[in-house]
């Protein structure tokens, strides 16, 4: 019998963690998948020492006893509720475990530290309770999407389209890595994926001028047409490989307009792909960063997918 994925869900009560536990529903395949749903709990005196950063808490006293017992049964609550959601999806319940801890080094470290017990994926909403007014990617999810190196994290819009895959390929080494480590994961019967790789500009204005004739730059872009096109029929070979039917799988080469990030992003949304699997380094990669400019921009600008960064 085949091993489960092992998922694990940050959930912090706010409505873009419960649409990671709905998302998470939705792609993954019930039989096959085993999720952890962590919470990460903040007592007094922590609570106090977060209250005393408002400058408008003044004097405030508490009933620590009575606070810490009523922030358990909400947290209680809120995980039952989570939990339920999944069941709606097909989960058995001794399928999904609920995990609820105390703060220890904060919320993003514990549940970093979590993530490395063996979990496949650590999935997480776009904003946080503390963040919900953000536009981008909230505090503590970036602080676990650079924690969890070498772990796959799903950062998740709202309500994305489970059905569709977008896989940003760049023809890299790096780019195939991502690939060989999401297949197992992404894989379900009947999902349909595009691997969409954005060709870079033949020609390169210097001073008003192009570096190079007419016919050099047909003759570059000729070569890389072949070269992108062995490239992805390998990594269709390796999709076909987990699984994947030939006729599920799309390939699209665009040349770039824009940037890569917003020509990625754009054919996400044209061809209804709900998630975008992209890798955190490319041909670009930069040692001293953790994650490759085009991926993070994918993140800012993709507010409604849900983001796979392998």
């Amino acid at each position: 019998m085949p091993q489960k994925i092992k998922v694990l869900i940050a959930v912090d009560g706010s409505e873009s963690a419960m649409d990671a536990v709905r998302y998470a529903g939705g792609f993954f395949d019930p039989g096959g998948t085993a999720i952890m749903l962590m919470h990460v709990l903040t007592v007094l005196p922590d609570l106090v020492e977060d209250l005393k950063k408002i400058a408008s808490a003044g004097n405030l006293t508490f009933d620590r006893e009575a606070q810490n017992l009523k922030l358990a049964q909400q947290a209680e609550e809120m995980m039952q509720q989570a939990q339920s959601s999944l069941e709606a999806f097909g989960y058995e319940k001794d399928a999904v475990e609920i995990k609820i801890a105390r703060r220890e080094a904060g919320v993003a470290k514990d549940i970093t530290a979590e993530s490395g017990r063996g979990y496949d994926v650590l999935v997480v909403g776009r904003r946080g309770i503390k963040d919900p007014t953000e536009t981008i990617v909230g505090a503590t999810a970036y602080q676990m999407l650079n924690a969890a190196d070498g772990l796959p994290v799903v950062i998740v819009g709202t309500n994305p389209d489970p059905d569709h895959v977008l896989i940003g390929f760049d023809g890299s080494e790096n780019a195939f890595k991502a690939l060989d480590t999401a297949c197992p994961l992404i894989f379900r019967p009947g999902r349909e994926v595009v691997l969409c790789h954005v060709s870079p500009a033949a020609n390169i204005d210097v001073k008003g001028a192009k570096a190079y004739s007419a016919e050099q730059e047909k003759q570059w872009s000729d070569e890389q047409s072949r070269l992108i096109g062995e490239l992805m029929d390998k990594a269709k070979g390796r999709l076909a490989d987990a699984g994947f039917s030939p006729e599920s799988i799309s390939k699209a080469v665009i040349d770039l307009r824009t940037s890569r990030a917003a020509t990625l992003s754009t054919t996400a949304q044209k061809k209804h792909c709900g998630t975008i699997v992209i890798g955190r380094r490319g041909l670009s990669m930069i040692r001293d960063f953790m994650i490759g400019r085009v991926t993070m921009k994918v993140l800012h600008r993709a507010h409604e997918q849900a983001v796979w960064v392998v």
